[in-house]
């Protein structure tokens, strides 16, 4: 029986666990997309501060909006998202068999989800960041809820891409992972290996010359 590196099963377990937490919210952020985005805050009160704070977010959605490619930069990194995550669990599967197009499924998905998430940090540093402290500076808060909602704006401009740089550790400690001697050296000896052996454990094309060789 060939031998498992000790650090391929803990990898496969969070390739599922990742996996499965990356398909359960790419499938949240495609319902709220289809539902027509989101709310930064939604009035709890009624009257004119009522009116101003709906008109204030409706004003902040257009202006996301309007940022470049935005609606298709969310689409399609949901859609990235799904695939990637896709691509995790399958790859989980092929790193407990010892099966060599897990270790490249695990390869490719930590080079597509390193690339995604500089993509994503690039773009909100780039754009949605800059573009919601251009709202702030031209519009100012009258009540507690409105500066409720620009504080709950700053924290969109500044954690989500700081939160995407530190998920890059682990697609790069995958990458490291895999591409360790021992761990490529039993991936390689998995596909060698692939030929069924007979009770001795020979494979049974070695036997079967050997029998014609005795004839």
């Amino acid at each position: 029986m060939r031998e498992r590196p000790l650090s391929i099963m803990p990898i496969a377990i969070l390739h599922f666990v990742f996996g499965g937490l990356g398909i359960l919210c790419g499938i949240c952020s495609g319902i709220q997309l289809a539902g027509g985005g989101q709310n930064w805050m939604t009035p709890t009160s009624n009257g004119p501060q009522a009116a101003e704070m709906k008109q204030m977010q409706d004003e902040m959605e257009k202006a996301m909006e309007s940022g470049a490619g935005s609606k298709a930069v969310q689409i399609g990194t949901v859609i990235l998202d799904l695939a990637i995550s896709i691509i995790m669990i399958v790859s989980g599967i092929g790193l407990l068999q010892l099966r060599p197009w897990g270790r490249s499924l695990s390869i490719l998905y930590a080079i597509l989800s390193i690339a995604l998430k500089i993509f994503e940090a690039v773009y909100a540093f780039a754009v949605t960041g800059p573009t919601i402290n251009e709202f702030m500076n031209t519009h100012t808060a009258s009540g507690p809820e409105q500066e409720f909602m620009f504080t709950v704006m700053r924290m969109v401009a500044i954690i989500p891409p700081i939160i995407q740089l530190v998920c890059m550790i682990y697609p790069i400690v995958v990458l490291i992972i895999m591409f360790r001697p021992a761990v490529t050296a039993a991936f390689r000896n998995g596909s060698s290996t692939a030929t069924v052996g007979g009770p001795s454990g020979e494979p049974e094309n070695l036997r079967e010359r050997e029998t014609m060789n005795e004839e």
